[in-house]
């Protein structure tokens, strides 16, 4: 082989390797989606179970939406050997097929589960689920045993455990009593009657994908795509001067006219305009509507790293809902350059810095690659003194 051929192939290998990094950190588009944190305040209270052989609590779960209202919702575990991360990174709505752990039987069960929450409580009141439950009932169905017999359906379908027993409150500003009987009552109607359950799964009611894109000075970012029934839509946002939202054409849209053609179309796209003189920056923004949120959404922890019990919504709730999204740009210089000494006005930082696009990592890769591309000339090189 000539020492030509050889030059061409190290050339080509470092070429490949090239290409395969920057392939390898190229970012993935995100999805918008409904979040929040665990609200122990808004939790209401159910008796101590026995699951198989796991001595478990039972309780609405609060969870608080992010956003402008902070609407709460009523949500149930369905992930009952992992522990809840209150002080976590937060949750976000996701469809039944992301929960996070690939062999739940939430996967198999899924529509069960759902039927399980359109038949129990909240979604249907004390009083009708009794009634559908029928038999006698100690003093009554009350809350508490509504709770723990929902609950309890919902793991025996999500986590494949049965209901073993319900215990006397250990503590009982933290555990609520409940009568054994009324709770098993619950229980076997919901796992009894459920049949193949409603395998529909509910739709998300506000969508915005991607959540964040990144461009360049003087050209459009986007487009971002708003899918929402919802009504009473806003979208807020601190643009630097000469930003705007637009739409493909780049022809100027008010903020306030695209929240309303968001509202009148099922799905909306629109992009940020950035102008050439502004080098570097960034923009965040909200999509918010009203609607009715709907019931057996899943939310599951923002960071997967951060594990926290997945949950799932137990009951329909007219909220008013957002969804964050993000434009950056930058990389280049700009075309036109500024008339004075005064920096580019840039976008508010609020402390919420935007996920880095993968461009700061390229620097370390390619220093990489230089040095293995320097490495095999090196060696091509050794080779031809010990052949001279």
């Amino acid at each position: 082989m000539s020492r030509v051929n050889k030059l061409r192939i190290g050339a080509a290998l470092a070429g490949v390797t090239v290409t395969a990094l920057l392939a390898s950190v190229t970012p993935a588009a995100a999805t918008g989606s409904v979040t929040g944190r665990i609200d122990t305040g808004a939790d209401t209270k159910g008796p101590l179970v026995m699951m198989d052989d796991m001595e478990v609590v039972t309780k609405l779960i609060g969870l608080k939406l992010d956003g402008d209202k902070g609407d709460r919702l009523k949500t149930y575990c369905v992930d009952i050997a992992q522990a809840i991360d209150e002080q976590g990174p937060g949750y976000v709505e996701a469809d039944w097929n992301k929960h996070p752990k690939r062999d739940s039987f939430f996967h198999k069960n899924s529509a069960k589960i759902n039927w399980v929450l359109n038949n129990g409580f909240p979604q249907i009141k004390v009083g009708d689920l009794a009634t559908k439950v029928g038999g006698q009932f100690t003093d009554g169905l009350s809350e508490a045993e509504a709770i723990a017999g929902t609950q309890a359906a919902v793991w025996h379908f999500s986590d494949n455990r049965k209901l073993k027993d319900v215990l006397d409150p250990k503590d009982p500003k933290k555990h609520a009593k409940a009568d054994k009987k009324d709770v098993f009552a619950v229980y076997d109607y919901l796992v009894k009657n459920v049949g193949n359950g409603l395998p529909t799964e509910p739709k998300p009611v506000l969508k915005l994908e991607p959540n964040k894109l990144s461009g360049k000075p003087g050209a459009l970012v986007g487009p971002f795509v708003v899918t929402t029934s919802a009504s009473g839509v806003t979208i807020a946002a601190k643009l630097p001067e000469g930003v705007i939202f637009s739409d493909k054409d780049g022809k100027e849209l008010p903020k306030a006219d695209v929240a309303a053609k968001i509202q009148q179309l099922d799905k909306y796209e629109f992009y940020l305009k950035v102008p050439a003189s502004l080098a570097t920056g960034k923009v965040e923004f909200t999509v918010s509507g009203d609607t009715e949120f709907s019931l057996g959404r899943l939310f599951i922890s923002k960071d997967e790293k951060k594990k926290s019990q997945s949950l799932i919504l137990a009951k329909s709730e007219k909220v008013r809902l957002s969804a964050p999204g993000a434009a950056e740009w930058g990389g280049t210089a700009p075309t036109t350059a500024p008339t004075t000494d005064t920096p580019a006005p840039q976008a508010k930082n609020d402390d919420n810095e935007l996920a880095n696009t993968g461009a700061s990592i390229l620097t370390p890769l390619i220093i990489g690659v230089v040095l293995v591309g320097g490495g095999v000339g090196a060696l091509i090189f050794q080779r031809r003194r010990r052949r001279a």
